[in-house]
């Protein structure tokens, strides 16, 4: 439980320092996880720009995760672009280079990202959101999210995760059930945590 308050009040903090543009808290049947994200221009343009976001996890048995990422993006008229990405977090760290793509409408929102590790040993990965929010009327959205991301190495894939969120959204607010899945390893080790998401943005 101690942990579940260490947590929550990370994200709290995080929150009240940067303002954050959007901070969500799922809690599932296995474990507890929240996400703060920031998007930061970085010229008028809009083609420089730093996106930021810090997760954690922590299950019953008060087992934690962490994991905070800056990408810094360039991006063309197109919405492709190049990426640099440091990472770190509870197991590893390091930088990877890859190349995107972003697009951004009233009612959807894409981003997607190939890249590779930035070291010796071969590592590639696969990282996209896709977000559907359109109206329903004057004060209420559907609001649904889809979040994937795969590892892979020489031998093959490492792990993989998808994140699904559908629900309501009001005045910036959104709520609605989640589902977060994962699978590891050659043999495909799965884990699924169902439960209610609360997100709001900014």
């Amino acid at each position: 439980m101690h942990h579940l308050l260490l947590i929550l009040f990370l994200f709290t903090a995080v929150f009240v320092k940067i303002n954050a543009q959007s901070i969500e808290l799922m809690v599932g049947d296995k474990r507890v996880f929240g996400d703060v994200q920031w998007l930061k221009p970085l010229d008028d343009s809009f083609k420089w720009s730093l996106f930021s976001r810090t997760r954690a996890t922590v299950d019953y048995e008060n087992n934690t995760n962490l994991f905070s990422g800056a990408y810094l993006n360039y991006t063309t008229r197109s919405g492709l672009g190049a990426s640099i990405v440091g990472r770190i977090s509870s197991t590893a760290s390091g930088i990877d280079g890859g190349f995107h793509i972003f697009k951004s409408k009233e009612n959807w929102m894409l981003f997607g990202l190939a890249s590779i590790g930035l070291k010796s040993e071969l590592n590639y990965s696969w990282f996209s959101i896709f977000r559907y929010t359109p109206s329903l009327n004057e004060k209420w959205r559907f609001y649904s999210s889809l979040e994937l991301f795969s590892s892979f190495n020489r031998s093959g894939h490492v792990f993989s995760v998808q994140r699904i969120r559908i629900g309501l959204d009001r005045g910036g607010f959104q709520f609605g059930l989640a589902n977060n899945l994962s699978h590891a390893g050659k043999g495909g080790i799965r884990d699924n945590n169902f439960g209610g998401f609360v997100r709001k943005v900014f």
